[in-house]
């Protein structure tokens, strides 16, 4: 089985100079580049700069450095019951002056704690691994909201928001977050106002939708991989399955029918989403034969064991699933 395989998640307004701000800036208030590696940006404070008596009483540390795994996980302060909020960090952020950290927040109903923080550490490596990539004077970092209730609907968004805001002001400049999986444009809202317009960096009152700009990027990865591999543009002969039908995922599914695909596939936990126009829903898309899998869902849903018993004939995986 020949796999290729490309996360798009990152692009668009987390990469976009001129979409890369929260609009509506304080005035005096500056942002740190994207772009820039100068030494005057503020940085991820190291543990014993963070951890002051008054920040003590704000975080605990779940995850220490190890000789396997610099990175570092804390635990930050919620007012509300059945949620526990993780803060990832990239232990490369401490050895760039200028490099503050950044990655979203993902709410997400964990098994257990130690699920969500193993993800968070995951995550903020991956954060690191696609702004060196792509240059953009950060470092990693990710933002991991365990929910203890399988209906997402039982957080309270705004009280959430409002603890996330206190965590990055104790970061004094030194981390930036955004939307992620579960979390969208209301908490976003919530969020600009409890930091005060700082420490935001996400696409609220933008006329480009980052669902969208997201899709976008699997949409010319995927032609990159087939003009690479088959020699030419045409997804006639080609089946895809869509895996995950959310706002990234519908929208690459439609674009797929639109190119002219042979058969597009699409699958979700919640079969309504699945079914698009032009597409065929199907149930399980991990024994449906495909040349092409696009992940669009929840990370690692590609496991070992998922791989191992794939159908003869995937040849290829591109998706914005990290």
């Amino acid at each position: 089985m020949k796999f290729l395989t490309f996360s798009s998640l990152f692009l668009a307004i987390q990469l976009s100079p001129a979409a890369s701000f929260t609009p509506g800036a304080p005035k005096g208030h500056t942002h740190p580049k994207p772009h820039s590696n100068t030494h005057s940006n503020p940085t991820i404070p190291s543990l014993s700069l963070l951890m002051t008596e008054s920040n003590k009483s704000k975080f605990k540390i779940v995850k220490h450095p190890t000789s396997d795994c610099q990175a570092v996980v804390l635990e930050a302060n919620v007012a509300q019951d059945g949620v526990n909020l993780y803060i990832g960090i990239d232990s490369s952020s401490y050895g760039h002056v200028s490099r503050p950290g950044n990655g979203g927040i993902r709410l997400l109903h964990y098994a257990s704690p130690r699920d969500a923080i193993e993800d968070a550490v995951r995550l903020a490596k991956g954060m690191t691994r696609k702004h060196d990539m792509f240059r953009t004077g950060f470092s990693g970092a990710k933002v991991v909201v365990k929910a203890d209730h399988p209906d997402l609907s039982a957080v309270e968004r705004k009280q959430l928001m409002e603890d996330v805001a206190e965590a990055l002001h104790a970061f004094e400049g030194g981390l930036y977050t955004g939307c992620d999986l579960n979390t969208g444009d209301g908490d976003m809202d919530h969020l600009v106002e409890a930091t005060g317009e700082k420490f935001v960096l996400a696409g609220r009152n933008s006329r480009v939708d980052t669902n969208v700009a997201t899709a976008s990027s699997v949409i010319g990865s995927v032609l990159g991989v087939v003009e690479a591999m088959e020699g030419t543009r045409d997804l006639s002969s080609l089946t895809f399955t869509v895996q995950g039908c959310g706002k990234v995922g519908s929208t690459v599914a439609k674009e797929l029918v639109r190119l002219g695909a042979k058969k597009v596939q699409t699958c979700d936990l919640f079969a309504a989403a699945a079914e698009i126009q032009g597409c065929d829903r199907i149930d399980d898309w991990t024994s449906t034969p495909c040349d092409f899998l696009v992940p669009c869902a929840n990370s690692l849903a590609i496991t070992e064991e998922v791989a191992t018993n794939f159908p003869e004939g995937i040849r290829y995986c591109v998706g914005a699933t990290n």
